[in-house]
């Protein structure tokens, strides 16, 4: 049986490899300082208590940049590790490297679509209402 063989990038499959590795670190580094952020700087600061999740709590909160970089900065390593993810998991199959530049379309299409919703959702909370 004579062995086929499809042409595929190296150059492409080398950055998706670095932008994988690039993505886990800074989500770890996101992550780290959202935790930081969210649950011990200034937490019950005014009461002496850990207080409620509520949206005013949260609109301070993303007064401050640091929060809205964080936020969107953790949204958008989320999709590109995910996503990239799932590119490569479909490319290990046969039927879905022959339709490389679809799938790269499409998962660009779909990746950038909910960044957009996702800040578009923190809006309220950014503006404070």
């Amino acid at each position: 049986m004579a062995e086929q063989r499809i042409a595929t990038s190296k150059v492409a499959g080398t950055w998706a490899w670095a932008f994988q590795r690039l993505s886990a670190v800074l989500l770890i580094v996101f992550l780290a300082l959202h935790l930081l952020a969210a649950h011990f700087i200034g937490v019950g600061e005014e009461t002496g208590e850990e207080p409620l999740i509520t949206f005013d709590e949260v609109s301070v909160r993303l007064d401050q940049m640091l929060y809205i970089v964080v936020d969107i900065g953790m949204l958008s390593m989320v999709l590109l590790h995910g996503l990239n993810g799932l590119r490569t998991v479909m490319f290990d199959f046969d039927m879905f490297v022959k339709r490389k530049k679809l799938i790269d379309v499409a998962l660009w299409v779909v990746g950038m679509a909910t960044l957009i919703w996702g800040v578009v959702i923190l809006l309220p909370f950014i503006t404070g209402g």
